[in-house]
């Protein structure tokens, strides 16, 4: 049995672990499914300081799949955090529209991310994280080569 630790297995099983944990803290509370994608969704509205946005624009910033965004959406939409429109320059688009529940989810939600991160920055060192950032912006250019 080999023993030699696995670059995309410890990432993506890191990954997971992050997911998971940030999940369980933006549900605490809250009547809503909560997962760290929607907050992501969330976020990616106020960063942008949009009003509305393309559903495929979200499908790329998240890399997901058409399919998958449209389920994550529809979730959403049936929790009454965003609405979806026909996009009126191209009718094969759907338009994105927070709620003013969702809106009002959006604050909370980047506090508890920035703690989050916080907690995670917490047990490295400033060097650390720099060797880390530098391993993994590297690790994204030589993915970006295979496609």
């Amino acid at each position: 049995m080999e023993t030699t630790p696995r670059i995309g297995f410890t990432i993506k099983t890191l990954s997971h672990r992050i997911g998971r944990n940030l999940g369980q803290q933006l549900r605490l509370g809250h009547d809503c499914a909560s997962t760290a994608v929607r907050s992501h969704i969330l976020g990616y509205f106020a960063h942008h300081e949009k009003e509305t946005v393309l559903q495929s624009e979200l499908q790329q910033h998240l890399l997901v799949r058409r399919s998958t965004m449209t389920n994550i959406l529809a979730g959403m939409e049936s929790e009454g955090l965003v609405t979806r429109e026909d996009c009126l320059a191209d009718k094969r688009q759907k338009q994105v529209r927070l709620t003013e529940k969702a809106k009002a989810l959006c604050n909370e939600h980047l506090k508890l991310v920035n703690e989050f991160e916080d907690t995670l920055r917490s047990c490295l060192t400033d060097e650390e994280l720099q060797q880390f950032f530098t391993i993994t912006e590297k690790l994204n250019q030589l993915l970006d080569s295979y496609t």
